[in-house]
């Protein structure tokens, strides 16, 4: 896509950006400070022996050496293999308002396609983007049913179309119990110090999951929840209230519960 193309979109990709964002969190970051409140859910997608590195190989990806499919769709690897982008067959490239036109639509066919962006995804340039949940997700079949949603459309028949397929959720634990820098992370400023206590029961609404270990509990959300490792994913609800507690409060393991505390 052109630069001129998107140097005539700086509104439109706002827009879809903001778009993206209300579909994930309840509130803005910049919410005044308040008393805490209830948790929200976070989905706890599978766990393959200890861990889901196994979900970012073959199967649930393309091999990571692929880079075009039988029918001449592009196929680009991001990282380890977390993000996957696809550029399909075409004779022209879609325009910003056409995808934007074409999102509105494939939305709007069912409930499967609710989480479907269009945004500034694809480097420096306008592609959909679809998130799913590790061990959840295979890439190849989310291309698929992009490819027949689509289809069933039927406007944009002939048209390029790139789409960004991500992997969300974390592959394992942050650090490991035997590294010394695994210490707890703060909430606001503060400096762990391991010589002392630690007191439980600070947002405890917002403290959830087994641990074994500090490396297993990490800050999830807009930042206010601590969880172990293994929940999240893709479109975790969050609210994202800021709150005032007074002291440093830290993010660890404490009982074998991860849990917000004081020292």
């Amino acid at each position: 896509m052109s630069s001129t193309r998107l140097s005539n979109a700086p509104i439109l990709v706002l827009a879809l950006a903001l778009a993206s964002c209300g579909a994930r969190f309840q509130s803005a970051g910049t919410a005044a400070r308040s008393e805490p409140g209830s948790a929200v859910h976070f989905a706890r997608p599978p766990v393959i022996d200890g861990s889901r590195r196994a979900c970012i190989e073959p199967p649930y990806t393309p091999p990571h050496d692929q880079t075009v499919l039988e029918d001449g769709t592009m196929v680009t690897m991001l990282g380890e293999g977390r993000a996957w982008q696809f550029k399909t067959p075409g004779d022209r490239d879609a325009t910003p308002e056409e995808g934007n036109g074409l999102l509105m639509r494939l939305r709007a066919q069912g409930p499967g396609l609710t989480f479907l962006n269009y945004g500034l995804y694809c480097d420096d340039h306008l592609c959909f983007r679809w998130e799913g949940d590790l061990c959840d997700t295979n890439v190849l079949d989310r291309l698929r049913v992009f490819r027949e949603a689509v289809a069933a459309d039927g406007q944009l028949a002939n048209v390029r179309l790139e789409i960004s397929v991500a992997l969300a959720g974390q592959l394992g634990p942050r650090c490991e119990a035997n590294d010394p820098a695994c210490v707890p992370p703060s909430y606001e400023g503060g400096t762990y110090d391991p010589s002392r206590g630690r007191r439980a029961g600070v947002l405890s609404s917002h403290s959830a999951g087994a641990c074994t270990h500090d490396g297993e509990c990490m800050v999830m959300g807009c930042g206010n929840h601590c969880l172990s490792w293994d929940h999240g994913g893709a479109n975790a609800g969050a609210t994202c209230e800021g709150y005032s507690i007074g002291e440093p409060i830290f993010c660890g393991c404490v009982e074998g519960s991860c849990a917000w505390f004081t020292q």
